[in-house]
């Protein structure tokens, strides 16, 4: 899962980045409305946690554009403004839920699983393909009744590629999203094809190697049909 966070308060923001990444999730940071911007017209994320108060805008403008896109990115405010006007008009402008400071970490985690459950239109906390489940929650594959080894950088390609289902994601969008503002941490392309062979190995070892195909000279597709 990939998070952008939008907050200016330092403090508040290594938490949250902290909390997560120890979740699984890769995240990306913006402490201003100019640096928010720049990430949601140039990046796609699962979900934007988004503060109000920022140095150079208001937060809501960044969800009215986000929103302007049609995009799916799931949206959870997190704010000091913690009146009823202010909460009916973040939802308003787009915003999926409203979290008021102070909120306890986990809270906020499962607000943002929530969403995005919602957004999926999975009202349980897995994702079937036959054989094969991904449990959000746990982060757990199951391909029948064996539950599959998987490193974190294995399940999060997985995962990627089973929410983008039948579309092709090209290596690039892979990189962007496993390793986010630290993608030059990934040096090359081979980590990524290393990954992937070594994901396609277990997932055939457990009969589930139907579903990782390779589009070659552009990327990987996770096929259901």
């Amino acid at each position: 899962m990939k998070i952008l966070i939008v907050e200016d308060e330092e403090d508040l923001l290594n938490l949250i980045i902290r909390y997560f990444k120890k979740e699984g999730y890769t995240c990306e940071t913006a402490s201003s409305f100019r640096d928010g911007y720049k990430k949601i017209n140039n990046y796609d994320y699962d979900c934007a946690v988004i503060d109000l108060n920022l140095p150079g805008g208001d937060g809501l403008k960044l969800i009215k554009i986000l929103r302007a896109e049609n995009t799916q990115t799931g949206i959870v405010i997190i704010s000091a403004r913690d009146t009823v006007d202010d909460r009916i008009q973040g939802l308003d402008d787009g915003a999926d839920d409203y979290l008021t400071k102070p909120f306890n970490l986990s809270e906020l985690n499962a607000r943002i699983k929530a969403v995005l459950r919602r957004k999926t239109n999975q009202f349980s906390n897995e994702l079937k393909f036959g054989e094969l489940v991904i449990n959000l929650d746990e982060r757990k594959v199951v391909a029948g009744e064996e539950i599959m080894q998987l490193t974190k950088k294995e399940y999060n390609i997985l995962l990627y590629l089973a929410r983008n289902k039948n579309r092709v994601v090209t290596k690039d969008s892979i990189a962007e999203h496993l390793w986010g503002d630290y993608m030059d941490d990934a040096v090359s392309y081979d980590f990524i094809y290393a990954h992937v062979k070594n994901l396609r190995k277990k997932l055939s070892e457990n009969g589930c190697g139907e579903f990782l195909k390779t589009v070659y000279g552009i990327g990987y597709k996770f096929q259901t049909y």
